[in-house]
């Protein structure tokens, strides 16, 4: 990485030397403090001189400035604030109709930064991008074993070590310009399949986006095998059987498959994770409470190890109250519900804290429970009524309209009415209408 301004700064002297030779001066320092390891330094420069350069009308030394601005955060690992950096990078090289090894380089590092954030998928492509931009460039000898090199950690990164051993392989020889499996159109076939079901979901063609989806997972097991990428197919399938369609019994063996691929693997998988939650709702939904506990009890390990943030342990709790609340079995939607928001565990990012405190609180009203459900919520108010007020205005409403039904039940018909005349605002506000039930809860409120 540290070789990214050589020969962009020889380019710069032939191009408007004269006029920008002050900031040129700052690059040139700039780039001798990144290879001194001293980047603060070099960062206070930068500050110093962004403006100039990102508005100077001098293509080559925005390119300079990106560069440099992504080779610190890169150095930093700050992978997820470098990678649009590089990608500008990119595209003034294209503008310029320059394909120096900087170019290349710039691929490779939003590959390598994507891999770092275990998006694998956008590693892959850019990875394969710098290999088919570089079939064409002076040093590609050089540049391209390095490539295939940093795709094989890569797969043994995913757990492929077939198509790892094969990058080592092709990373061994001299030259090479054969890309067979790895080839571009693969990634644009892939992309194509993505397209198509992401097209067909936004237009509610749930069944034939679900058909797209499994002809897509034939073409990869083929074409890779049981990979990290034909698990995440087969977990966006079963997603679709189930969430879309309905069909949990069609789905259920396709979160099976991901568990046990998962139970050979050393390193914890997102989809792993959520095919333990979501085969713990297919149980709940059926009633199967027992089977919804194993699975439980199986999967909270591997949630603990796994650490994801979108699949935090207790998040499990979640989806099995909610199959629960979705049949209408209050009792145990309780039982999960009271799980899943124990004070030892942090909130989940979204709005899924709120949706099952939401939930709770209809649960226990309609379990008879008023007061477990007023308590709920207004200690939930307590602490989130300001911030929802700016964030979540729609959650607030539904917040007043069942701490209202559920002071009513307890016996407090004025205080009720205040807190269902607030929920009455909001949604009006929102919606430009009331729901029938508010406005039949102030009704019986106002009366006498």
């Amino acid at each position: 990485m540290r070789r990214f301004l050589i020969s962009i700064i020889i380019l710069v002297c032939g191009v408007n030397c004269i006029s920008a030779q002050t900031l040129l001066d700052s690059i040139v320092e700039v780039k001798n403090l990144i290879n001194d390891d001293k980047d603060d330094e070099a960062e206070s420069i930068l500050n110093k001189i962004e403006n100039q350069c990102m508005h100077s009308g001098n293509d080559t030394l925005r390119v300079l400035f990106l560069e440099s601005k992504g080779i610190i955060l890169w150095d930093r690992e700050e992978y997820k604030d470098c990678i649009p950096y590089f990608q500008s990078v990119i595209d003034l090289y294209d503008k310029l109709h320059l394909k120096y090894q900087n170019y290349l380089d710039a691929f490779v590092a939003i590959g390598y930064s994507y891999g770092r954030l275990h998006d694998y998928d956008n590693a892959e492509r850019f990875y394969r991008k710098a290999l088919l931009k570089s079939v064409a460039a002076d040093f590609n000898k050089e540049f391209r074993p390095n490539v295939y090199k940093n795709l094989g950690n890569l797969y043994m990164e995913k757990g492929d070590s077939l198509l790892a051993q094969e990058c080592f392989k092709r990373a061994s020889v001299e030259d090479v310009d054969d890309f067979d499996f790895m080839s571009h159109n693969y990634i644009e076939w892939k992309t194509k399949y993505w397209t198509e079901i992401g097209t067909l979901l936004e237009a509610k063609k749930y069944q034939e986006a679900a058909d797209k989806c499994a002809e897509m997972i034939q073409g990869i097991e083929k074409k890779e095998g049981k990979s990290e990428t034909y698990i995440l197919e087969v977990y966006t399938y079963a997603n679709i059987l189930s969430r879309y369609l309905n069909k949990y019994d069609e789905a259920k063996p396709f979160y099976e498959e991901i568990i046990e691929w998962g139970k050979n693997k050393s390193d914890k998988n997102e989809n792993v994770c959520g095919a333990y939650c979501n085969l713990a709702l297919y149980y709940a939904v059926n009633g199967d409470f027992p089977h919804a506990d194993s699975i439980i009890d199986e999967g909270i390990p591997y949630l603990a190890k796994a650490n994801n943030e979108y699949y935090p342990l207790h998040s499990i709790y979640r989806y099995v109250g909610n199959g629960a609340y979705w049949k209408k079995n209050y009792v145990m939607a309780i039982k999960y519900y009271e799980q899943y928001l124990k004070p030892q565990y942090s909130r989940e990012q979204g709005t899924n804290y709120e949706d099952v405190v939401n939930q709770l609180s209809v649960s226990y009203i309609l379990s008879d429970n008023p007061v477990k459900a007023k308590s709920l919520l207004s200690s939930f108010l307590k602490t989130d009524e300001t911030r929802l007020k700016t964030d979540n205005v729609s959650v607030l409403s539904n917040i007043y309209h069942n701490l209202g039904r559920a002071t009513m039940l307890s016996g407090s018909k004025s205080e009720a009415l205040k807190l269902l005349n607030k929920s009455k605002e909001l949604q009006m506000g929102i919606y430009g209408e009331v729901s029938e039930r508010t406005l039949q809860y102030i009704k019986e409120c106002s009366s006498k």
